[in-house]
This record gives C-alpha cells, sequence and structure tokens, in this order.
C-alpha cells in the first residue's frame, strides 16, 4: 500500500485541534513545526566508488533537523485547512584529507562536499478526531510544492568533483498524529508523515506549536 505517492515535499506536520475551538468550532490559527528529515536511498556518489577514495575519506549523513511556518482555518471539530513554508533539514556528504598538524595532531582538510537541500511550500487538509477536550487524533492529506538542490559526487577516485542539479515538482504529503490541547488557546502535536521529494523517499517526525488568533 503506498501511503503516500508521488513527488514530495515540505510541507508536513500541521496542527489542527478540536481543543482549541469555540462554541462554533471555527477558528483561525497559526504554528511553527520543528521536524527530523530522513531520507532513505540517496545516491549521492552514482558514478564513483568511495570506497575508493584512499587516502580521502568519504562520509555522509542522510537525516538532518527542519522548520516550518503555517497558518490554517479550522472550520469546525473535525476538519481544517492549513497552508504552511519551510526548509527541510540537509542530507550531505564530504571527502576530507586528513594530515598532520604542527602540533602533531591530525587536521582534516575538506577536499569537496555537497548536499540534497529542500525548501519547500504546501496545501493540506487536516481532520481531526477529539477524545476528550484536551486530547485529539490528526490526519492530513496535501500537496507539497518543493524546490530541490541535490549535489552529487562525480570526477575520478584520484581527483573527486561535484556536479549541482535543481528541479522543482509537486508531490503528495501524508500523515498521522496525535495532540494535546492545554487550554482554548495552545496545543502542541507530533506527527510522521512520509513523501518524496525529487524522487527521495522522505519520512518527518516532527513537533508542532499551535496558536489560535
Amino acid at each position: 500500500m503506498q501511503f503516500f505517492s508521488k513527488k514530495m515535499f515540505s510541507l508536513l506536520s500541521l496542527v489542527s485541534t478540536y481543543a482549541l475551538a469555540d462554541d462554533s468550532n471555527q477558528f483561525s490559527y497559526f504554528g511553527l513545526n520543528l521536524q527530523h528529515n530522513s531520507y532513505q536511498h540517496i545516491q549521492f556518489s552514482p558514478t564513483s566508488n568511495p570506497a575508493k577514495l584512499t587516502p580521502l575519506s568519504y562520509g555522509e549523513n542522510l537525516s538532518d533537523k527542519g522548520l516550518r511556518g503555517f497558518v490554517g482555518h479550522q472550520f469546525n471539530r473535525y476538519f481544517a485547512l492549513e497552508v504552511g513554508a519551510g526548509s527541510y533539514g540537509e542530507a550531505g556528504f564530504q571527502v576530507t584529507r586528513e594530515q598532520t598538524g604542527s602540533d602533531g595532531k591530525p587536521l582534516y582538510t575538506t577536499v569537496v562536499d555537497g548536499g540534497f537541500k529542500t525548501f519547500a511550500g504546501d496545501l493540506r487538509a487536516v481532520g481531526t478526531y477529539p477524545f476528550n477536550d484536551h486530547l485529539f487524533l490528526k490526519a492530513q492529506l496535501g500537496a507539497l510544492f518543493w524546490n530541490n538542490e541535490f549535489t552529487r559526487l562525480t570526477g575520478t577516485t584520484a581527483v573527486p568533483e561535484i556536479q549541482k542539479t535543481s528541479a522543482n515538482g509537486v508531490s503528495l504529503i501524508s500523515g498521522l498524529g496525535v495532540g494535546y490541547g492545554f487550554n482554548n488557546k495552545i496545543a502542541v502535536a507530533i506527527d510522521f508523515e512520509r513523501t518524496k521529494i525529487a524522487s527521495i523517499q522522505t519520512q518527518n517526525v516532527s513537533l508542532s506549536f499551535l496558536v489560535r488568533l
């Protein structure tokens, strides 16, 4: 089952909440979302084998922290629409050379580096199911409009180089989460989301802070 589909982007985690609703269950809100973004099967060196870079060293990271801001409108206790924008955490690689400094300690010099950088905007429909006046479940489905810069390792093992490509796209983003409203003004939510950015499967775990206007 494809929980999420097609190219996706950085719009995720959002917080709509029954706990923050007034008597009419209708209000506007804004919030901030802190994300941990992780990426699967990124090929930073599609044409070369990093293991053969000796005496150079190769390292990479496939996750990082991201940030998203959003505004939304809760139409009733079960449904909201939200728009947001933010920057995804950057995955990256680095090729370094180890030398001995004048003090006899190792000294590392970067030869080349690159990364997987994304800025995204999103439009989402958010469904909420309240258990009580504070605790609620939430699900979201939306479109992610992303701009991505992907820097790869090219060249030879003797002379490593980099190549940059840029792409734009629209992806489906989906997620499930749980939230808690402290009062009729402030709530928090934890969400798990998946999407694709530049054909790279992307997973997000996020913590959202929401304030009712």
